[in-house]
């Protein structure tokens, strides 16, 4: 899951706020932990923070904040097709040092440049601060799966995966935002994101598919890499779209299965958790361990389909 925070403006945040951020980011990610400040010519400040829950390359050698040279970088997230973007900067002459999809995704920032994002397959908060340009840039995957929560203020932008996190570094928190609360009570979840609103005021987003930049004087500059288009295909059969949807699925999975720890499936008695389990299983042999949350009310008891899928399936449960 991992947890990154951090800061760019005039004030330079205390060591107090510092370390109570990070205690508080553990939860997110227990295996590492740690921070890098910055000081631009101008005299601003800048504080990247990344608490680490280790996926790839479980060596301490690719702990974050990351750093190419110049360039140092907080990821939340994986980047699912790390392997054939490093194959392609391998053949370029590029050197790794580690076996982490955190430096292969920096080493192709460093040298495509932000374009590198339509390219790159998967889900992320990050934050990248250049020393050379004294620039710092945010960005979050194609459709918000990982939370980049930010707060602007007189003194600077805040940010973090968690609001908790960016109010440890502010030394205060946000007044509850009551409308939003009673929108929710009243109205449910769907009705959380048809406004830009969150549960507090002043907490903000950095869009999904969004790249936020922040240069040397405090400038925000925020642009999108990537809009959803529908394009259909009228020439194709049913059987080509059942057996495109097929072979995409199964390739999603491959990508998704790469990890240096096993993983865990939450496991209902619905189609899409038991489609997934069924290729990670049948397709490639994975021993899949299941879980589910089982309740008593009739009308969500799923227990009859999960016992018949467990056991046609045969995987731990």
């Amino acid at each position: 899951m991992c947890g990154i925070a951090g800061f760019i403006g005039t004030r330079r945040l205390s060591e107090e706020a510092a370390r109570n951020c990070l205690a508080l980011m553990r939860r997110r990610g227990p295996d590492a932990s740690g921070l890098h400040r910055f000081t631009t010519s101008s005299g601003r400040h800048v504080l990247l923070m990344h608490s680490r829950l280790s996926i790839i390359d479980l060596d301490s050698r690719s702990d974050q904040p990351f750093n190419i040279e110049q360039s140092w970088m907080v990821l939340n997230g994986e980047l699912y097709n790390y392997l054939e973007i490093k194959r392609r900067l391998v053949e370029a002459g590029i050197p790794f040092r580690t076996r982490s999809d955190t430096e292969v995704f920096l080493a192709a920032i460093c040298r495509d440049g932000w374009r590198v994002l339509d390219e790159a397959e998967g889900m992320w908060a990050l934050a990248v601060y250049d020393e050379a340009q004294e620039q710092l840039t945010l960005s979050r995957d194609r459709f918000g799966e990982k939370p980049l929560y930010v707060v602007r203020s007189p003194e600077g932008l805040y940010f973090g995966s968690e609001a908790k996190f960016v109010f440890a570094l502010m030394g205060r928190a946000l007044p509850v935002n009551r409308q939003h609360v009673r929108r929710y009570l009243v109205n449910g979840y769907k009705a959380l994101f048809k406004s830009e609103e969150r549960f507090f005021e002043g907490l903000e987003e950095v869009p999904p598919a969004a790249v936020l930049r922040i240069d040397a004087d405090g400038k925000e500059m925020q642009s999108l890499y990537w809009e959803p288009s529908f394009r259909p295909d009228e020439s194709l059969t049913y059987e080509e779209a059942v057996a495109g949807v097929r072979a995409r699925v199964i390739r999603s999975m491959d990508l998704r299965l790469r990890g240096d720890v096993p993983a865990a499936f939450l496991m209902s008695g619905g189609v899409d958790s038991n489609v997934l389990i069924g290729i990670a299983k049948r397709v490639f042999g994975y021993d899949v361990h299941g879980f589910t949350i089982l309740t008593d009310d009739e009308r969500y008891d799923e227990r009859e389909m999960l016992d018949r899928s467990v056991a046609e399936l045969g995987v731990r449960h």
